[in-house]
């Protein structure tokens, strides 16, 4: 892979900040569980409990079920989802180091993102926990995203310690929601609800709890009756539509959020939020958003 010739000092400097801080169990080896419901619809299960954080195995994985989407001639429709009760799908892994040759850094992350949104088949984001930061930009590179009105939380709260969204969150919100609502989201490193998600265009719609699997499951099924030019070439036109985002757009914001992230001041940040429980204590990664305010400024921070 290719980075401007700058990258490689930020990315060691952030590899030797970040991985002395406490580590966590490595991921299993499986995180993504496909389960083929129907030939012509699939379901893609985020499963690594108890954060689904995104480490080395969540893209080893991630690029695997996007060979075989792309490379079965029968699928239509893949729904993702989460086997957690709390999370969608969270941050990357800020703890331990990730594999370069893996990490959204690398081409092979937005060409496969390009392959989902080329292929004639629909990818559904079903949320009905937490989608943070790195989750929530997966689920925003999906075709479509609905979410739990009582469950489902959205946030990209990078900025809150020091980075950017480097993995398309910032050119899909900016195409989803407008410009000032991006920079809202963004600049305000909060969360939001499934409503305001849905009124903000980052969601498709929030349905109620109680109807959602049957909604979800339903669109499915009706989609995955059509035939596959009728999808692929609606997608393709409303690609070309929309301007859906270049790879060298998502490298770009990445390389932003290695210079973020290897600043000092972040890096010591990082190890000290580590430290009071991020990635370790369920309740810091559930209200990351306001754990994160503890840790403004140059510090040094209490952990």
């Amino acid at each position: 892979m290719r980075f401007p010739t700058t990258t490689p000092l930020i990315v060691l400097s952030l590899v030797s900040a970040i991985s002395a801080a406490p580590a966590t169990s490595p991921s299993p080896s499986s995180v993504i569980k496909v389960k083929k419901i129907t030939p012509s619809y699939w379901r893609a299960t985020f499963s690594d409990p108890p954060f689904n954080i995104q480490g080395d195995a969540f893209f080893r994985d991630f690029y695997a079920v996007v060979d075989k989407i792309t490379g079965d001639p029968d699928v239509k429709v893949v729904v993702f989802d989460s086997s957690s009760d709390t999370f969608f799908s969270n941050h990357v892994d800020l703890v331990n180091p990730l594999d370069p040759d893996l990490w959204p850094g690398n081409p092979r992350y937005w060409d496969s993102i390009i392959r989902l949104a080329t292929a004639p088949v629909l990818t559904v984001a079903a949320i009905r926990g937490i989608a943070a930061n790195a989750g929530a930009e997966i689920a925003a590179v999906l075709d479509v995203r609905f979410g739990s009105k009582e469950k489902a939380v959205f946030a990209q709260m990078e900025v809150g310690f020091g980075g950017n969204p480097g993995g398309g969150g910032i050119e899909m919100l900016a195409r989803l929601a407008g410009r000032s609502r991006a920079l809202e989201v963004v600049l305000g490193a909060d969360r939001l609800d499934a409503d305001t998600a849905a009124l903000y265009g980052w969601i498709n719609r929030a349905i109620p709890d109680a109807e959602f699997e049957k909604f979800v499951d339903r669109f499915a099924r009706r989609v995955a009756g059509w035939d596959h030019f009728a999808i692929a070439a609606a997608k393709k036109l409303i690609n070309e539509r929309t301007g859906f985002p270049t790879a060298a757009e998502q490298k770009e914001s990445f390389n932003s959020f290695l210079a973020g992230v290897a600043q000092g001041a972040v890096s010591a940040r990082l190890k000290a939020m580590a430290a009071a429980g991020m990635q370790s204590s369920l309740e810091f990664e559930k209200h990351f958003s306001e754990e994160e305010l503890k840790f403004v400024g140059d510090g040094p921070w209490a952990a």
